[in-house]
């Protein structure tokens, strides 16, 4: 059982994601009691999750269907939205609507029913670019400006500011960000995501560039992190999910025994203005008040998520 819950239920918005089923895995592992979000019933391509836990459907601002899922909740795990930066510039819109407008619905119902803490999951598509590139340098702590370069992180740090002006003091609001979230069932256009599809064709991956770095972080070592906000106590704090390691994309195929191939061009997928070349996270913050660490080593988790999806 979980400390911070008892025997009142934990609910999870976006569920059915890759990460938000992780949450609910996660959470499930810890004997948790879960209400599990999966938005609007037609939306396809969604994890089910485990048996037992309760299921609910509805858009994230539905005022209604808010309240009756929230009822008796002691902590909410809010990851509804599309989860696509790259989707995002075609889509700028709706992503304003999920993430900004139902994240201010939902901590507008949190307060009316009494719910007393709230994990918001943002990202570090909020900050700006790191001042330097490479593996070791540019680390980014939960200070560094926030100047987000797509719509999706526009919306994420409304959904923040949203939540740093309005949440009052009974309700303990916890943002975390996580970097590059990686595993089994992650995003086919992600770099991860990309090298599967290729070697499942025999062919080289399509990447636009090789310098990017990122911090890598398994899903698992994300979805521990997001539990472990839900027990932090007053007021709105934030906190990185990441490693601390830099690797660029480069490094990624040689971790993934590639580094040989003959790589096939591909367009980049948003504006140039809009390009990142390196986003590595501080952990020191998570790890000192959390307890969070990203034990998960690259090359241990790029062969956790190969071996999963040669079997899916």
């Amino acid at each position: 059982m979980i400390a911070w819950l008892g025997d009142r239920p934990a609910l999870v918005t976006g569920a059915g994601g890759f990460l938000g089923a992780a949450v609910v895995r996660r959470l499930v592992a810890l004997g948790a009691r879960v209400r599990a979000w999966l938005g609007p019933e037609a939306a396809a391509g969604l994890a089910r999750p485990p048996a037992g836990v309760a299921i609910g459907h509805g858009d994230i601002a539905d005022r209604a269907a808010l309240d009756r899922m929230l009822d008796g909740v002691a902590c909410v795990y809010h990851l509804a939205g599309p989860p696509s930066a790259a989707a995002s510039f075609a889509a700028p819109a709706e992503h304003l609507r999920v993430h900004a407008h139902g994240t201010a619905a939902l901590l507008e119902r949190c307060v009316a029913r009494g719910v007393p803490r709230l994990v918001y999951v943002s990202s570090a598509e909020v900050y700006a670019a790191a001042p330097q590139l490479g593996p070791e340098l540019g680390q980014i702590g939960e200070d560094h400006p926030r100047a987000p370069r797509s719509p999706y992180g526009i919306a994420k740090l409304a959904a923040e500011q949203i939540l740093e002006a309005c949440a009052p003091p009974q309700l303990t609001a916890t943002i975390v960000r996580p970097f590059s979230v990686y595993g089994p069932g992650g995003s086919p256009a992600s770099l991860i995501g990309t090298l599967i599809a290729a070697a499942r064709r025999g062919e080289a991956p399509a990447l636009a560039d090789l310098r990017p770095v990122r911090d890598y972080v398994f899903v698992d070592d994300v979805a521990d992190g997001i539990v472990r906000a839900g027990g932090r106590d007053g007021g709105v704090r934030a906190y990185n999910l990441a490693t601390g390691r830099g690797i660029s994309v480069r490094d990624v195929l040689r971790a993934a025994g590639r580094a040989d191939l003959e790589l096939r061009p591909r367009a980049a997928d948003r504006p140039a203005a809009a390009l990142t070349l390196a986003l590595t996270g501080d952990p020191a913050r998570a790890r000192a008040e959390l307890g969070f660490t990203a034990g998960t080593a690259l090359h241990d988790g790029l062969r956790r998520t190969l071996a999963t999806e040669a079997r899916a």
